[in-house]
């Protein structure tokens, strides 16, 4: 049947033990030390990737902040704008409106007088009139 040889097994086993020893160093250990500086890297990665997420939200914070702002600051500017456009149109209508005013006067003047004139014209002719509708009234 099956025969075990001591020699084998302790050769065997020297054989194992011989190449556990030479591979240990040659082996064994880069390849755990590259695991764990493997490991160490995708950490301080996730660190950073964590750490630009926090920055990400405080910049965030910061530009909608600083829209804001200029939202407030663009509001004012229109309303100043508006403001000086509403003054400015006040000012012409107001000019417009001495003007006019001057206008009307002068105009209500002209008319006073052109008055005064076609009355002193008709009193002229007061007689003439008077003289032409009695002539009328005796045709009739």
């Amino acid at each position: 049947m099956l025969e075990i040889n001591p020699s084998l097994v302790i050769l065997t086993a020297v054989v194992f033990l011989g190449l556990i020893a030479i591979l240990n160093p040659l082996l064994y250990k880069p390849m755990l030390k590259f695991i764990d500086d493997r490991n160490a890297s995708i950490k301080s990665d996730e660190d950073s990737a964590n750490k630009n997420v926090s920055d990400l939200s405080v910049y965030e914070a910061e530009v909608q902040s600083i829209l804001q702002n200029a939202r407030n600051e663009a509001g004012k500017i229109r309303q100043e704008a508006f403001n000086a456009a509403k003054n400015a149109a006040t000012k012409e209508i107001e000019s417009k409106r001495s003007a006019l005013e001057a206008s009307y006067e002068s105009f209500l003047s002209t008319l006073n007088v052109q008055k005064d004139e076609l009355k002193a014209n008709l009193s002229q002719k007061m007689p003439e009139l008077k003289t032409a509708l009695s002539e009328k009234l005796v045709r009739i």
